[in-house]
């Protein structure tokens, strides 16, 4: 017991300044955003009470979080200290992430629109979407960063190129999404329809969640990593898909998401996205298990 206790305090100033080398990380990701927009966020959050942006603000923030978390676990064997300096690398890299992923979803959702001035104008639906894709993000990189690399600059390396692939494909499975359903998902989301934007997060947080073990692991070599990638994302992404539609069909009997569409049915579309991450999570665990 006094062992334990002794190495538990020994351990508790690293810890803590680990803990506060992450909330500077995240207090600076926070108000780089608030540097990029032209209004006062803070009005508009707080004082307005914007629930549009409040879905995009606290997905970013969850997001983060999510991201930032291989950065402050740390095994016995890890230098206390001098891990700080590692961890400080893979925070910049993680802001840096969501700074620019910001203009991928202003790219992605609304091309030739201002998203912050749908947002502004009260638009929940874009809220509700963009706060998917965030968090969706939020685990790519908390896979990229999740694992082991001879060398740092190679651990480093990795990270951003899985993370860049992971982003990628999540951005093709919304596209796909939208190319397979009858109706323009940038259209209802345009319009401010909830049922779309249920339906479109709920893909995409679904899909970031079973990417995430396809970009995690230790590094052992590109051709490697490339292939464990692939083969994982693919079967991961099919098999979500497959278990989703058994899911609904056994949990909204006699509501087909075509249904839901026409009918603008608002809490059905949002149970929907519930079960699709639901499946996400459990598809996850049996791939990492069994690739």
């Amino acid at each position: 017991m006094g062992d334990y206790l002794q190495g538990t305090l020994l351990n508790l100033p690293p810890a803590a300044a680990s803990l506060l080398l992450t909330l500077l990380a995240g207090g600076l990701l926070w108000f780089i955003h608030n540097r990029l927009t032209r209004f006062d966020d803070h009005q508009v959050l707080f004082g307005d009470g914007n629930v549009a942006y409040l879905s995009q603000r606290a997905a970013l923030v969850l997001g983060f979080g999510i991201a930032a978390l291989p950065t402050i676990t740390r095994t016995a064997d890890d230098p206390p200290w001098s891990s700080l300096t590692g961890q400080a690398y893979e925070l910049v890299w993680v802001v840096v992430a969501f700074v620019a992923v910001r203009y991928v979803v202003d790219f992605v959702l609304l091309r030739r629109t201002a998203n912050d001035a749908e947002l502004l104008r009260g638009n929940v639906a874009l809220g509700v979407v963009e706060a998917g894709f965030y968090l969706a993000f939020g685990f790519i990189l908390d896979g990229s960063l999740t694992g082991a690399a001879p060398t740092m600059a190679l651990g480093l390396a990795s990270t951003v190129v899985f993370g860049f692939l992971g982003l990628v494909l999540v951005v093709a499975v919304f596209w796909l999404h939208e190319l397979v359903t009858p109706w323009s998902i940038r259209d209802q989301i345009r319009t401010g329809g909830l049922t779309a934007a249920f339906e479109a997060a709920g893909v995409l947080l679904s899909v970031g969640i079973v990417v995430r073990d396809g970009v995690a692991g230790d590094f052992t070599g590109w051709g490697d990593g490339l292939i464990a990638f692939s083969v994982t994302a693919v079967v991961s992404v099919a098999t979500l898909y497959l278990f989703r539609w058994l899911a609904n069909r056994l949990l909204l009997r006699g509501s087909t998401l075509g249904a839901i569409q026409r009918e603008q049915r608002v809490v059905a579309a949002a149970f929907g996205a519930v079960v699709m991450v639901v499946v996400a999570v459990l598809v996850a665990a049996v791939v990492r298990t069994q690739l």
